[in-house]
């Protein structure tokens, strides 16, 4: 019992080294796939192949993060009715009107296909101007440049056995120092 594992034979270990090699280099690349495939739905027009690719409540939940009104400076102060309205109103269209189709659109203004450093064919940039990372074991990160900006950051998580946008933040004009 001591040494059961060096027991097994010479090959049936190197088949579970194998098997095990595999199975890390698959996890590794499919990141990448998601982002390829989500690619082709968005060059094809097609929002049922964006479908699987979109956790829809965490990225609903960010979108209203991001464009909540900012909160009063101080404790006593009570924000103004404008800015509440403003914030109820965004979360209600959040709500209504996301969908596969209009986030396809979306994306599509913020990556015009004409713009220098992308792919002529339309879609993500060449190499140069996409940079993507594992974050932690199931959170990966996609930048992409924007000249004169922010980069557009693309948030995914591994669930359900696939790799589900959870966030994205949008391009913003960059400080000037």
């Amino acid at each position: 019992m001591k040494n059961s594992f060096w027991k097994i034979s010479y090959r049936a270990r190197q088949g579970l080294g194998v098997t095990a090699g595999a199975v890390l280099a698959a996890y590794a690349v499919s990141p990448f796939l998601a982002l390829w495939d989500i690619d082709r739905a968005m060059k094809g027009n097609n929002p049922a192949r964006l479908i699987p690719h979109v956790d829809w409540s965490s990225l609903t939940h960010s979108l209203k993060e991001q464009f909540r009104p900012p909160a009063p400076a101080s404790d006593d102060d009570l924000p103004d009715f404008g800015s509440s309205f403003a914030g109820n109103a965004i979360s209600n269209a959040i709500d209504t009107e996301l969908s596969p189709a209009t986030l396809m659109t979306t994306a599509r203004q913020l990556m015009p296909a004409g713009s220098s450093g992308y792919s002529s064919s339309g879609g993500w940039p060449v190499l140069g101007g996409l940079h993507a990372h594992f974050v932690s074991l199931n959170k990966f990160e996609a930048q992409v440049d924007q000249p004169g900006q922010t980069p557009f950051v693309l948030h995914m998580k591994f669930e359900h056995w696939g790799w589900k946008i959870t966030r994205f933040e949008l391009p913003q004009s960059a400080p000037r120092s």
